[in-house]
């Protein structure tokens, strides 16, 4: 099955998937809403970042590299500025994730407290034989595990999707990339 993925993708002549991006002109490949903006602060538009990010997620390990075609000649002053704001866009898509990650982890560690704190509070209580203790103990209790499975949750569930995701950002931003002119 992954064969016939790369096999829809050009290969160069040493084995790497090109991902073949055409656009009448540059500005194209930009958001709209910040016109005034150099090409390395401006976001990537919305569309071109999904389709880069499918066909890298779609050939998976294989090597590859991006290869945009233009209506219009790129000079090499402004192939270097575009390819560092590819990189850079991509490296910002890292830092978001990243900045996720650890807010993941501060969030957990929250919950990681409270979860301990109201397990102990329920085993402290629990021994008495009040059936008000006892059902307060109970309620203590199901707190302290309903904020235990937060942890579990976000390290078990959440984690692996975020880690591929930086990975994934990581792998685009350090790719080589070609830019070209129609015939």
């Amino acid at each position: 099955m992954k064969r016939k993925i790369v096999e829809r993708y050009d290969l160069s002549d040493n084995g790497e998937v090109i991902i073949k991006i055409s656009s009448s002109k540059v500005e194209d490949l930009y958001s709209q809403f910040d016109k005034r903006s150099s090409f390395s602060k401006k976001d990537l538009d919305p569309e071109l970042v999904s389709y880069i990010i499918d066909s890298v997620t779609e050939i998976g390990k294989e090597k590859f590299y991006l290869e945009f075609y233009f209506d219009e000649v790129i000079d090499q002053t402004l192939h270097e500025k575009l390819q560092n704001s590819i990189k850079n866009y991509f490296e910002y898509l890292q830092d978001l994730k990243k900045k996720m990650m650890r807010e993941e982890i501060k969030n957990s560690f929250i919950f990681l407290i409270i979860g301990l704190f109201f397990t102990t509070i329920s085993i402290f209580i629990g021994e008495n034989e009040n059936f008000w203790v006892k059902i307060l103990s109970e309620g203590f209790l199901v707190a302290g595990w309903v904020s235990l499975w937060e942890v579990l949750a976000t390290l078990l569930i959440k984690w692996l999707p975020l880690t591929k995701k930086l990975k994934l950002y990581k792998k685009i931003s350090d790719c080589k990339i070609v830019f070209a002119t129609h015939p």
